[in-house]
């Protein structure tokens, strides 16, 4: 069990223990807990780091659009929170960074239409839905992505871009589904 399992796990105790005739169950609470403290830090952190490098403005931009569209697609996710933590922070800061270098609307559309034959292709990823509403998801993060074509923000391509990447799944051996 890791430390965020475990601090998620006595904060549901404490609160299921104080009105056990909740509806919510457990696991439940617990879960909830875990993702609420887990974002929490990332969210806290990242701006933070992109004060210190004057681009917190554009790592906002960054967390709303990945985690939008990682909220309708799914993605891979690290089983270490610290992993996740660091990752997450290192790569909310990178993109604004790596956007800077970004001087072509061409490559900014090229990027897009990547992260849009990714998520076409790959989304959803994980147990998002059953598999009628597979075509809504594509859909939907198709259409988050979309946006990026008349926007043409290359901080929104290449953060739409590392989202999808996060879709491409994979089966023991390296054979891609």
């Amino acid at each position: 069990m890791n430390w965020s399992h475990k601090l998620a796990d006595n904060l549901a105790v404490r609160i299921h223990s104080a009105n056990p005739n909740h509806s919510v169950s457990l696991p439940v609470q617990r879960y909830a807990i875990e993702t609420i403290i887990l974002n929490t830090i990332i969210i806290a952190f990242s701006l933070v780091a992109g004060s210190f490098i004057t681009q917190a403005s554009q790592v906002l931009l960054t967390i709303i659009s990945f985690l939008l569209l990682r909220f309708i697609t799914g993605g891979y996710h690290f089983s270490s929170p610290t992993l996740c933590i660091a990752t997450t922070v290192i790569v909310y800061n990178a993109i604004p960074i790596l956007a800077q270098f970004v001087h072509s609307p061409y490559v900014t559309f090229a990027i897009t239409l990547g992260s849009l034959l990714l998520c076409i292709t790959f989304a959803p990823q994980g147990k998002r839905a059953i598999v009628k509403q597979h075509q809504i998801i594509k859909l939907a993060g198709g259409a988050i992505i979309a946006v990026n074509f008349l926007v043409m923000s290359p901080v929104l391509a290449i953060a739409f871009f590392l989202q999808a990447l996060t879709l491409i799944h994979f089966r023991k051996g390296g054979n891609s589904i």
